[in-house]
C-alpha cells in the first residue's frame, strides 16, 4: 500500500470521486486535475480531504498538464466526455477528442518531464471488442471490427495510452463495463422512480457487461499497488447478464409495482445513434483479473443491485 502521490484526471467523475475518497482515507497524497478547479475544490474540501490538491488544467495542452504531475508516482487517467447522450455531431466530436486527443496530450506531457511517473493507469471500455450476441470476449480476443464509432474511439484511446510504454512507464488499461452505483443526487431520483423500475429495455436480450463501482475502484487501486500488473484487463463482473436480468433485479429489489417496457424505437428517438450504448452489448469476462487472484465483492447482479438500494 503506497503513500506515493497519485495524479488523477477525471477526479470528479463517477469513478474518480470514489477513487479519491479511498486514496485519501488511506493517507495517499492525491493531485486532482480538473478543468473546473473551483467545482473540484468544493467536491474535495480541505477539512475532509487534507491529502488532496486540486489543480486546474487544460486537458488538451501538455504545457498545463506536466506541472500538475510533478512528484506523482502514478497517473490514473479517467477523463472523458459522457457517452450516454444523444450523439449530435458536436457530441461525437467531443467524445472522440476527450479520449484520443486528451490521452495524447497527457502522454506527451509525461514524455517531456524530467521526473516521470512510473505508471499510467488508463480507463478504456468493453466496446473495444465490438458487439455480439454470442461471442465470449476475454483479453485474448482481437479488437473489434472498424466502422463502429465507439469501437473505433476505444481503439484510438488505447493506442494513445500505450504510447506511454515507449517512455518506460508501466501501462495498465482497464476496459470497464457499465458501472453501477448511486451518487448522492442519484439516490433521491432513484427513490422517485422506485415504483416504475424493472420494465424491459429494448428486446431485453442484449448482453450487459457490468461492474459495481466498488469493484471498479478496487481494481484501480490494485493496478496502482501491483507492479506486476501491465497491459489490458477487462474490468467487468465475471457474470455478464442479459438486460432483462438487470431490469428484473431492479424490479425485485425496488419492489416495483409497474414494469413498463421501453421499446428500442423510443430509446432511439431519445438518444439517436447513442442508443447503441443501451441496445447493443457483448459478453465480456475478466479472465486476467481472476487468474491473478482478484476477488470481486459483487460478482452477481442481484446483490450488486441490492447494495445500490441499501
Amino acid at each position: 500500500m503506497t503513500q506515493s502521490k497519485v495524479a488523477i484526471t477525471g477526479a470528479t467523475g463517477f469513478l474518480g470521486r470514489r477513487l479519491v475518497e479511498k486514496l485519501a482515507d488511506r493517507g495517499t497524497p492525491v493531485t486532482a486535475l480538473s478543468r473546473n478547479p473551483e467545482a473540484a475544490a468544493a467536491r474535495f474540501p480541505p477539512a475532509r480531504f487534507p491529502q488532496v490538491t486540486v489543480v486546474g488544467y487544460d486537458p488538451f495542452d501538455p504545457a498545463t498538464i506536466a506541472p500538475a504531475l510533478t512528484d506523482a508516482s502514478a497517473v490514473v487517467h479517467l477523463a472523458g466526455e459522457p457517452i450516454a447522450a444523444r450523439w449530435t455531431p458536436e457530441v461525437r466530436a467531443a467524445i472522440r477528442k476527450s479520449r484520443e486527443t486528451g490521452t495524447r496530450a497527457l502522454v506527451t506531457a509525461i514524455a517531456g518531464m524530467s521526473g516521470q511517473p512510473a505508471a499510467l493507469i488508463s480507463a478504456s471500455a468493453c466496446r473495444y471488442y465490438g458487439v455480439s450476441d454470442s461471442t465470449r470476449f476475454a483479453e485474448d480476443r482481437p479488437p473489434g471490427p472498424s466502422g463502429d464509432f465507439l469501437t473505433d474511439t476505444t481503439h484510438l484511446w488505447e493506442a494513445e495510452a500505450q504510447r506511454a510504454a515507449d517512455h518506460d512507464l508501466r501501462v495498465v488499461i482497464l476496459r470497464f463495463g457499465i458501472a453501477f452505483a448511486i451518487t448522492e443526487g442519484g439516490r433521491a431520483r432513484l427513490e422517485r422512480l422506485r415504483p416504475f423500475l424493472g420494465g424491459r429495455i429494448g428486446s431485453g436480450r442484449q448482453w450487459v457487461s457490468w461492474i459495481h463501482r466498488e469493484d471498479a475502484v478496487d481494481i484501480l487501486l490494485r493496478a496502482l499497488d501491483t507492479p506486476g500488473m501491465q497491459g489490458a484487463y477487462n474490468a467487468t463482473s465475471p457474470n455478464p447478464v442479459r438486460m432483462s436480468q438487470v431490469t428484473d433485479a431492479f424490479a425485485r429489489v425496488s419492489r416495483s409495482l409497474v414494469r413498463l417496457p421501453v421499446p428500442a424505437m423510443v430509446i432511439r428517438q431519445v438518444l439517436g445513434d447513442g442508443a447503441t450504448v443501451v441496445l447493443d452489448g457483448q459478453r465480456v469476462y475478466p479472465d486476467r483479473l481472476l487468474a491473478e487472484g482478484f476477488r470481486f465483492r459483487f460478482p452477481q447482479i442481484g446483490p450488486a443491485v441490492y447494495d445500490i438500494f441499501s
